[in-house]
C-alpha cells in the first residue's frame, strides 16, 4: 500500500497494456510545449495540479504506440494507471538504395553501429544548447540485510535520496565536457530528502578498503562531483573521451570490443528504429567479466536513440554497473532525454550493537559500560568469558557484574586497583582497556560484529525542457565541477514553479 499522496500533484503510472508491467522511463510530454517529465524505474510520474500550459499529455516509449491523455481526466488522491499499447514489431533486412544504379546494399549490425558513430557530428548538436532537468541520486539495498539491520517491516527502497533541479549548458558535442569553460551547470533547487531513510555510512567517499568499496571494479571519479560522474558516463555525448569499461572511448573502442546482432525493428512516433543486441568479446573483458546491452539506431539517419549497457561478474546475476542513456529528436538534432547510472558497492554498516560509553565511579570502584541496544542477559554467562579489564598490562580483579537494562556495572577490587605500580587516577582513561565479548542484544546481534551491506548507487537525470542555441548568462553562479553538488550555490530563476521534482512514492509499512 502506498503512503498518502500529496494533494498538489496528479500521480500516474505507465503500464504495458499486454503484460501489465510498468513501462520504465517512458517520456511524458505536455502537448504543444517542450515541457515534459520522465517516468521512473517503476513507470511512475507526477504532474502539478495547476498546469495551465497544456490540456493533454502524450506518453511514448520505444516499441510502443504514442498515447495522448487529457489532464482533466486524471483523478486526484490516487495513482492513475495509464495503459499504452506495444507497437508492431517486424524483423527486416537493413538496406540502402543507391540513387545512381538502384543497387541494394545489405548492412550488418556492426555496419549500422559504425554508421551511427560516424554520423554523431551530423545527428547531435555541435553548437550551444541547454536543458533543465530533474536530478537525483540514492542507494538501494541489493538484498534483505539492510532490512534486517533496521528491523523494518517494509522493504527499504531508497536511502540517502538527494534531489535537484539543474540547468546544464553545453557548448556542443565537439567540446570536452569537463575542461571547456562554456560547459557549466546551474543549480536551481536542491534538497536532501529526509522522508526516506538516511545513513551517513553509505554517503562517505569510496576508500576501496574497509568502509566503502567496490569488488573487482573501479569507478573513476574523473575529478568531478556526483552529477559530473553521471554526465561523463554518457558515452554518446563524450564519444571521444573515456567513459566506462568496456565501452571505453566510444569512437575507437566500442565496435572493437563488442559483438552485435540485429534482432528487430521498433518504432517511436512512426520512426523505425533498429534494435541491436550488444555483447563483449572475451578478449576485451577477460575470463571473469562480461557485458551486454542493446543499442537502438534510427533506420532513417543512423541517429542513436538509446543505449543500455550492463557489466557482470561471471555466474553473478546482478550487474556490477549499468547505464542507460536515451536521446529524442527536437528539430533536426537529437537531445538528451534521460540518463541513469548505477554501480554496486559494499560497505561496513555503522548500525550495529556496540559500546557507546564507559564511566568510572570512584566511590564504588566500578565501570559502567553503556550500549546502544538492550542487552540479552542470557548471553552474559561468565564474567571471565565476557569481560577483561586491564590497567596498562595488569589485569584487574572483577568482584561483581550487575546487569542493568542498557548497561553493565562492573565492580573491581579497589584495593588491588589502587596498589598497582604507577597507578594514577588522572591517567586512568588513558591506560585502562576494557574488552567485552560474546555479548548479544535482544535481536541476537553479537557485540561489535560489523555487518556488511551490498548496495546499488543510483544517479539519474531526467530532462524536462531543452533550449537549442541557448548560452549561459554570466551573472549566474555555476556549479563547482570538483565539489559535491550540495556545496553549490542555488540560483534564482523565473521558472521556479514550472519544473518539479519527480520524487518517488514511499511505501508504507506492511500490516
Amino acid at each position: 500500500m502506498q503512503s498518502q499522496l500529496n494533494t498538489d500533484f496528479y500521480f500516474c503510472r505507465v503500464v504495458d497494456q499486454g503484460s501489465d508491467m510498468p513501462v520504465v522511463y517512458a517520456t511524458v510530454k505536455l502537448v504543444g510545449t517542450n515541457l515534459g517529465v520522465i517516468a521512473d524505474d517503476k513507470g511512475q510520474f507526477k504532474l502539478p495540479f495547476d498546469l495551465e500550459v497544456s490540456e493533454k499529455i502524450s506518453l511514448s516509449s520505444i516499441g510502443y504506440k504514442t498515447k495522448e491523455v487529457f489532464i482533466n481526466q486524471l483523478k486526484k488522491g490516487q495513482i492513475n494507471t495509464i495503459y499504452i499499447e506495444p507497437g508492431i514489431e517486424k524483423l527486416e533486412t537493413v538496406t540502402l538504395v543507391s540513387n545512381k544504379n538502384k543497387s541494394v546494399k545489405k548492412f550488418t549490425a556492426r555496419e549500422i553501429v559504425n554508421n551511427a558513430i560516424d554520423n554523431i557530428s551530423n545527428n547531435y548538436p555541435q553548437n550551444h544548447f541547454s536543458y533543465i532537468a530533474y536530478y537525483r541520486d540514492y542507494q538501494q539495498p541489493r538484498d534483505n540485510s539492510y532490512k534486517l539491520i533496521f528491523n523494518e517491516d517494509a522493504d527499504i527502497e531508497y536511502i540517502n535520496l538527494n534531489e535537484a533541479i539543474v540547468e546544464v549548458f553545453d557548448a556542443g558535442f565537439g567540446t570536452n565536457y569537463l575542461t571547456n569553460e562554456e560547459n557549466q551547470t546551474l543549480l536551481y533547487k536542491y534538497k536532501q530528502n529526509t522522508s526516506f531513510l538516511r545513513d551517513s555510512t553509505l554517503a562517505i567517499p569510496y576508500d576501496n578498503k574497509t568502509k566503502k568499496y567496490l569488488k573487482n571494479v573501479i569507478i573513476t571519479p574523473f575529478g568531478g562531483n556526483e552529477l559530473n560522474l553521471l554526465n561523463i558516463t554518457n558515452a554518446i555525448r563524450n564519444h571521444d573521451q573515456l567513459a566506462f569499461s568496456y565501452v571505453d572511448k566510444f569512437d575507437s573502442d566500442f565496435v572493437k570490443n563488442h559483438l552485435f546482432k540485429l534482432v528487430g525493428v521498433r518504432n517511436l512516433n512512426d520512426v523505425p528504429i533498429y534494435e541491436i543486441e550488444i555483447s563483449t568479446k572475451v578478449g576485451a573483458t577477460g575470463g571473469k567479466h562480461y557485458a551486454k546491452g542493446k543499442i537502438y539506431i534510427s533506420k532513417e539517419n543512423f541517429a542513436i536513440f538509446k543505449m543500455s549497457y550492463q557489466s557482470y561478474e561471471k555466474e553473478v546475476k546482478e550487474p556490477l554497473y549499468a547505464v542507460t542513456v536515451e536521446y529524442i529528436p527536437i528539430g533536426e538534432k537529437m537531445y538528451l532525454n534521460y540518463i541513469t547510472f548505477n554501480n554496486k558497492f559494499e560497505a561496513n554498516s555503522d548500525h550495529y550493537f556496540k559500546v557507546t560509553d564507559v564511566v568510572f565511579n570512584i566511590e564504588n570502584t566500578s565501570f559502567d559500560i553503556f550500549f546502544n541496544r538492550e542487552l540479552d542477559q542470557n548471553s552474559i554467562t561468565s564474567r571471565n568469558n565476557n569481560l577483561k579489564i586491564t590497567y596498562k598490562e595488569e589485569k584487574l580483579a572483577i568482584k561483581n557484574i550487575l546487569i542493568l537494562e542498557d548497561h553493565l556495572r562492573v565492580i573491581v577490587d579497589k584495593k588491588k586497583l589502587f596498589s598497582l605500580p604507577d597507578f594514577s587516577l588522572e591517567k586512568l582513561p588513558q591506560y585502562i582497556t576494557i574488552k567485552v565479548k560474546t555479548i548479544k542484544d535482544l535481536k541476537g546481534n553479537t557485540l561489535h560484529k560489523v555487518p556488511k551491506v551490498s548496495v546499488n548507487q543510483y544517479r539519474e537525470l531526467f530532462v524536462q525542457e531543452v533550449f537549442p542555441e541557448k548560452k549561459k548568462n554570466d551573472n549566474t553562479a555555476s556549479m563547482n565541477k570538483f565539489k559535491p553538488l550540495s556545496t553549490s550555490r542555488i540560483n534564482t530563476f523565473e521558472g521556479e514553479n514550472v519544473y518539479w521534482e519527480n520524487t518517488p512514492l514511499k511505501k508504507s509499512k506492511k500490516n
